[in-house]
């Protein structure tokens, strides 16, 4: 048999996938199945549902006071027309699928009935309170007939999301709830506000019924977490104009901003009074690309693409995309209601549906209007301590000439074109050029009237004016976007090659942390040796120790000093070891224990006696449960071994009561890193239990140690995993090295400090043991009976100390005010 001949068809392929979907999720596969069904019977295959058929099986407000109870349940299986149906079909494939596959079958048709149920109760309390309050609900809210499934999987799966990890919980919660608040507020349209409230119940639901994986709560999480989060609520509420445009008469409280995307009808005066010439010639002009056009609309969607625009920026962490997407918000905010309120006196109305309001009426509809962007930008700027990554500045230059050279290049061509068309002669003359230039590269609502009056004449100045506009913007926005993807590295990233080729000449067992970012760095005369630092608040704080020749570093820690001197810099030197401290002590320095290294002698160990029965007990654990370690880089996962890691990680920090600490702790980022290896116990169905990363230790080029710092475990792991982790890093080093690292555990040797700051570390130590677990960590490390090493901090001026002090907790906190901090050690 040939080869080709044994592998199975596309066809064969494609049915095995659809079974085992099937077998995965029968219950929404029957209810796609009747809902095609029903369809062909009630409309025909291509027709819409006749309106008495909708009304006898649909749902509607009054219903289940008429006591049609069972409208509740039928209007699942009814679709208005074909499109509808087959939306909701996949609706039922895509979303309750899910749903089914997470939960199971059982559950979710509990699930679905009850969140059909609650939401329809909820849908008719909320409008009979709104009419009982006098609210001044959407037109044909309480008439509309709800039709589909989209509510209720949409509740469903909200409430599945509760059995997922936190990671896409977290996301897929913000998205579904983000996605639905928008389009009720922008469309408003009774489905909308259906598919919010059962959201919203499938929400509580879960939370009450199914067992969370991992944190009940989406407490806190790491800064790119919040970083992604707050992109997806920028991008989503920048396609809301845009989805009211496109939306059969959108009456949603900020319905009145599809004006950014499409100008509203102009009157019957305004067509008169902009049609000077001829019949024909009028209806030439008004549909004109760049008056009634999609060039017009291609301009108005520039907003929006700047939004999505400042989003991945967001996503990224970019500190100017976030305060470009602040200003946007405030410009929309402040320009929304100058111009409704404007523009509504000289004939551009606003309106709800097809009704006209009032001025009067207005100022009560603008409110939401305003409030909406400005509540992003106040969301954004509290959370600013979260994007810390500065653009590349020699691209964000080459942006401040580029953009300026190309608008006014732009208008020279248009001027040119203009004169070309011979306009000059028209009865405005150049004023018509000066007005016609902000209406053209603007993306604003400006009324009919005055675009008509700038309207040029000329084939290439039409062309500019319909479609300039939108080009102008979209090569701004591809620089835009080019500066936002871009970062600037501290220090140079020649600086961190430099560091870390010194690195490898020799250094402590915290040393390759100097490459990590925030880091600055200085070097000596002869580039021989150098220390990384931070700066805090005046305060140079030392990543470990010196870095380069071992027979330089005394010489390089005295330069520093003079460094910092110049500099007028305060130098703390931070977790070194013995030999740093004993080079300054003769200049008046003074040590305090700060960590207490762990070190594992590892070609002496073989877990024997009673002293190994915890570690001998996690090792055959892992064994009898199918779990190996899988030794490699970051580089080297899968994708899906990539997001699993990523989800231990956002399931620890939202356990813990502080964020993510940085300084001498790695997170995600730091394992990227090629030279660091991970330890992954992953068991038979590529389940990932728990993961570290070891860092390398050099000494003349080669590697003479390895130090441990990222250390984390899936929430239903073993227990003992941990213990299971550290033996095979054991096992596997002891072939290479003498001893590894288990690193040091911060402020835990606190309590064995004299004088005033170690009182400070002392009680900072017992503070945070609740919420951080300091000690706990260091008690696990004597598992593995092993010899300890002191790590100090060195300091010259004791009037310094409370300076230091805060320098230190600003480096391990970057994402926490010292307001936030406080509060914190209150509690």
């Amino acid at each position: 048999m040939s080869t080709e001949a044994a592998k199975p068809s596309a066809a064969a392929t494609s049915m095995r996938v659809i079974g085992a979907w099937l077998r995965r999720a029968p219950f929404s596969a029957t209810l796609m199945a009747a809902s095609l069904a029903v369809h062909i019977v009630a409309s025909g295959l291509l027709g819409r549902l006749p309106r008495d058929a909708a009304g006898r099986w649909g749902f509607q407000s009054t219903d289940l006071l008429d006591g049609h109870w069972w409208n509740v349940f039928t209007t699942v299986f009814m679709s208005t027309n074909t499109a509808s149906m087959l939306l909701g079909v996949a609706v039922l494939g895509a979303v309750l699928g899910l749903a089914e596959s997470t939960v199971g079958t059982i559950r979710t048709a509990v699930l679905f009935s009850v969140i059909q149920g609650g939401a329809v109760v909820l849908y008719t309390v909320v409008l009979g309170l709104g009419n009982w309050a006098g609210v001044d609900w959407p037109t044909g809210m309480g008439q509309a007939t709800l039709l589909g499934p989209f509510a209720a999987s949409a509740g469903t799966l909200m409430a599945a999301s509760q059995a997922i990890s936190l990671l896409w919980r977290r996301r897929l919660r913000v998205l579904v709830l983000a996605a639905s608040i928008m389009l009720t507020m922008y469309v408003g349209h009774a489905q909308h506000l259906f598919i919010l409230l059962a959201a919203v119940v499938g929400l509580f639901l879960g939370l009450a019924l199914i067992k969370s994986v991992g944190p009940g709560m989406t407490g806190r999480s790491t800064s790119k977490e919040v970083r992604t989060i707050l992109a997806i609520v920028v991008a989503v509420f920048a396609v809301g104009p845009f989805a009211a445009a496109v939306a059969h008469v959108a009456v949603g409280p900020l319905a009145v901003m599809r004006a950014w995307i499409t100008n509203q009808d102009p009157t019957l005066a305004q067509w008169e009074g902009s049609c000077t010439a001829n019949a024909a010639a009028c209806h030439t002009m008004v549909h004109n690309l760049g008056l009634m056009g999609p060039g017009g609309h291609l301009l108005a969607l520039m907003p929006m693409v700047l939004l999505l625009v400042c989003a991945e920026g967001l996503r990224r962490g970019n500190r100017l995309a976030l305060w470009a997407a602040v200003y946007i918000h405030v410009v929309i905010g402040v320009v929304s209601a100058f111009y409704f309120q404007v523009f509504s006196g000289i004939g551009l109305p606003l309106r709800r549906g097809h009704r006209i309001l009032s001025i009067n009426e207005s100022v009560g509809e603008l409110l939401p209007v305003v409030l909406a962007p400005l509540l992003i930008a106040t969301l954004l700027v509290v959370f600013r301590r979260h994007f810390r990554i500065d653009p590349d500045p020699v691209l964000r230059r080459r942006s401040l000439v580029f953009l300026p050279l190309l608008l006014v290049a732009f208008v020279a061509l248009y001027a040119v074109a203009w004169l070309a068309g011979g306009n000059a002669q028209n009865p405005l003359g150049w004023a018509e050029l000066v007005a016609g230039i902000p209406r053209i590269v603007l993306p604003f609502p400006f009324p009919f009237s005055y675009a008509a009056n700038v309207y040029p004449h000329g084939f290439a100045a039409e062309l500019l004016f319909s479609f300039g506009g939108p080009v102008l913007w979209a090569l701004s926005a591809a620089s835009i976007l080019a500066v936002f993807l871009s970062r600037r590295q501290i220090s140079g990233a020649d600086r961190r090659d430099k560091a870390l080729s010194l690195v490898r000449l020799g250094g402590d067992s915290l040393s390759w942390m100097a490459g990590w970012a925030n880091n600055q760095y200085w070097f000596n005369a002869a580039g021989t040796a150098g220390v990384a630092y931070q700066i805090h608040n005046g305060v140079a704080v030392t990543v470990g120790g010196p870095v380069g020749l071992p027979e330089e570093q005394e010489a390089a820690v005295n330069g520093f000093v003079d460094f910092c001197t110049d500099e007028s810099l305060t130098p703390c030197f931070y977790s070194v070891g013995e030999q740093t401290a004993r080079c300054l002590e003769p200049h008046g320095w003074r040590r305090i224990a700060v960590a207490a290294e762990t070190l594992l002698d590892v070609q002496t160990m073989d877990f024997k006696g009673r002293n190994w029965q915890n570690v001998r007990t996690a090792v055959n654990k892992a064994k009898k449960l199918g779990v190996t370690a899988l030794w490699c880089s970051y580089e080297e996962l899968t994708i899906g071994q990539r997001t699993q890691v990523n989800e231990i990680s956002e399931d620890w920090v939202s356990g813990q009561a502080l964020p993510e600490l940085g300084f001498t702790l790695g997170g995600l980022a730091e394992l990227k890193d090629n030279n660091v290896q991970l330890c992954l116990a992953i068991d038979e169905d590529g389940r990932i239990h728990a993961v570290t990363s070891w860092l390398p230790v050099f000494s003349n080029g080669e590697v003479v140690s390895w130090t441990l710092d990222f250390m984390r475990r899936n929430s239903g792991a073993f227990s003992g995993v941990m213990e299971y982790l550290i033996a095979q890093a054991v096992l596997h080093f002891a072939a290479t090295v003498e001893c590894i690292s288990l690193s040091g555990s911060p402020l835990a040797a606190g309590a064995e400090a004299e004088g005033p700051l170690g009182k400070m570390l002392a009680l900072l130590a017992r503070t945070l043991e609740p919420l951080y677990g300091f000690s706990s960590l260091a008690n696990f490390k004597q598992r593995f009976q092993p010899r300890h090493s002191t790590l100090y901090m060195v300091y010259q001026d004791p009037l310094s100390l409370p300076a230091m002090g805060r320098a230190i907790a600003e480096a391990y906190l970057p994402n926490i005010s010292v307001h936030a901090l406080a509060k914190l050690l209150r509690k």
